[in-house]
């Protein structure tokens, strides 16, 4: 074989493997998704597997909240924010506290499903429905036993994670500030794990979260209706691998 045809074949071959790196590389990529547990663990990790075969990418999920996913997209931790609620709705309350931290025209958000507030309380106890006033009560602190309302007699573990949404929407649906006694976890999953072991306590999930222990939990029926909007939040100049993420994550998550 001629030297000239050589070089050609082994420039080709050259060319060939660039092509294919560059593609191996790209099915790769890892889109990080942080924030809401409701989403994590109601449509992203549920549906992680074919999320990812529709948009051809690996994704990376971080449940924590609402808030901290939010701060994580803007401080670009994140590719993308799991949120409990509309982007405009949790930036107005973000941008209450600290001004300025979330510039709204930079981001745009994905509706991609629907979910409620559940108020959880221990499978032993007697009570099955908690009405607004007795909800405004146990978590202000009026109420300190639930024999007080009509339950056992045992003190009221409150517990709660204060950056959710759920935690933000009760308080406001309630007129209430919490009592101080407030049992405060990282993330709203481990809200059911300690009501699960604990008599007397109460807190919060949301519909959307597929626990393993769902059976250890007793939801109490109320009068006070929460609906939660999920949405996924991004950069307006997100990378073609992180749309995809989110087109994904919403034709499977609202079927």
């Amino acid at each position: 074989m001629p030297e000239s045809s050589k070089h050609l074949r082994r420039t080709a071959v050259a060319i060939v493997a660039t092509l294919v790196a560059a593609l191996a590389s790209d099915a790769h990529a890892d889109v990080k998704v942080h924030g809401a547990t409701t989403v994590a663990f109601g449509l992203m990790n549920p549906q992680k597997l074919k999320i990812e075969q529709l948009a051809h990418v690996e994704v990376t999920v971080l449940p924590s909240s609402t808030s901290h996913g939010l701060a994580d997209l803007v401080q670009g931790k994140a590719d993308i924010a799991m949120l409990a609620e509309p982007l405009a709705s949790i930036a107005a309350s973000m941008n209450s506290k600290q001004p300025g931290f979330i510039d709204l025209a930079a981001y745009e958000d994905r509706h991609v499903g629907n979910a409620y507030v559940e108020f959880i309380i221990h499978p032993g106890n007697p009570l099955g429905t908690l009405d607004k006033a007795q909800l405004a009560a146990l978590f202000s602190g009026q109420v300190k036993n639930w024999q007080e309302i009509g339950g056992s007699n045992l003190p009221v573990l409150l517990v709660g994670e204060p950056t959710s949404s759920p935690h933000r929407l009760i308080k406001e649906a309630l007129g209430i500030a919490y009592s101080p006694d407030l049992r405060i976890v990282q993330n709203t999953n481990q809200t059911a794990l300690i009501v699960a072991q604990a008599p007397g306590a109460i807190s919060y999930i949301t519909s959307a979260h597929d626990l393993a222990i769902r059976d250890k939990l007793k939801v109490a029926q109320s009068d006070l209706q929460l609906p939660l909007e999920l949405h996924l939040a991004l950069r307006k100049d997100a990378s073609d691998d992180v749309r995809r993420v989110v087109e994904a994550a919403a034709k499977v998550g609202r079927r």
